[in-house]
Formats: C-alpha cells, structure tokens, sequence
C-alpha cells in the first residue's frame, strides 16, 4: 500500500497502541502542512520556483484532502512563499489532519475509540487496525539509515520532512541511534532546497513564539 507523504508524517507521529499523537507539537504540524504541499508536488499540480508556490494544474487528485488543499491554494491571488503557505495550512491543521485521519480509518490502518477524561471529557484516539504500512515505512526508512539502502525521491522528500520539523525523535526513538541516523539523513538531503524551505518556516515559527514569549514578560 502506497502512502501520501501527510499520511506517512501522520503515522509516524502516531501511538500504535495507545493512539495519541508525540509530543513533537508545532513542529509536528509543521512536518504535516510541508508533506501536504510535497504531496502535491509529487502529483504535478504545484510547482516551487525561486521559493514560491505555483498552482500549475487545476485537476481534482483522487485524494479528498488534497483536493482541499489545492483549492485554498488555487484561491492566493499570487504565488507565494513556501513558508507563507506552510504557516497558513498550519493555522487550518484543525480542518485539514482530521481529513487525512478519516482517510486512514476508511482504508483499514487506524480505527477510532473515545475515552472519557476525568469522567467528563471525551477524546478520540486513533490505534492501529492495520500496522502493515507503517512497518514497512519503518523498516525501509531504517535500511536507508543504517544500511546504505539508496533513498527513493519520494523518501527523500519525506527525510527532509523530518530533519527539518525536528521529527526524528518519532523515527528513531533510542537517543543513540537517533544521533547516528541524523548525520547520514543529513548527508542524504544536504542539497535539498525543500528542507531549506521547510527549515525557514520552521525558524519563523520559532521566531514568532520566541518574540510572543519575551512580549508577556
């Protein structure tokens, strides 16, 4: 089974058991907006030139999200930056994720349970129905890490995903071979202009909470 890229960030993030998302927060959101745009960039209806994101086809995907997401594109009146587009599809990751969750519980890989909180609040986790897809991501992302496998451009895409919204922690959870992983990850996306641009996104996010931390003093 062949996953998005916003589906891949979207798993990876995930509790297989417990079904609750990392506690990787912003940068989480930021990881899943920059696969939604690379999503899109993989199905030749956007295109980034000089930093900029151009709508190029108009044409409905077979991806009900992705639909979504290319028509707010599609309704900027100019193309704009890649991180611009980046923090406006994160203010919206309350309308979009629940999108691509539904999406994964149609095809079987996750299911949906309510738990009550405190016997009063009800929150919706999202468990494993199907492990199979994640695994094999898993594994593969592993062999490319550790085991020279040659990166596909899809898988290259979504390494730079990671590396730049600071995900690694949900690839590799072991400290140790966390920091081994980082530095061949880098080596295999050094030249990637996306993770520039998604990284500069990243930094802005950063910025921002830093300047409204250092205003409330």
């Amino acid at each position: 089974m062949s996953l998005h890229l916003h589906e891949s960030i979207l798993l990876l993030s995930l509790d297989d058991e417990k079904g609750s998302f990392s506690m990787s927060g912003t940068y989480l959101y930021y990881g899943f907006a920059a696969a939604l745009l690379l999503d899109l960039i993989l199905g030749e209806r956007i295109v980034v030139e000089e930093g900029r994101v151009s709508v190029i086809d108009k044409a409905i995907t077979e991806n009900r999200l992705l639909n979504d997401v290319l028509g707010r594109l599609k309704r900027f009146k100019k193309d704009r930056k890649v991180a611009y587009c980046i923090h406006y599809l994160v203010q919206r990751i309350n309308k979009l994720r629940p999108q691509a969750i539904e999406h994964l519980i149609r095809q079987g890989i996750l299911e949906r349970r309510e738990e009550k909180i405190l016997w009063v609040f009800t929150v919706s986790r999202y468990p494993s129905a199907n492990a199979e897809p994640e695994h094999t991501l898993r594994e593969r992302l592993h062999s490319v890490a550790f085991h020279n496998a040659e990166p596909t451009p899809k898988e290259r895409m979504l390494l730079s995903i990671i590396l730049a919204c600071k995900l690694e922690r949900d690839l590799f959870p072991d400290k140790e071979e966390r920091k081994a992983a980082r530095e061949r990850l880098k080596a295999l996306t050094e030249d990637s202009e996306l993770r520039r641009l998604i990284g500069q996104a990243v930094l802005e996010m950063q910025a921002a909470v830093m300047a409204a931390t250092t205003a409330s003093f």
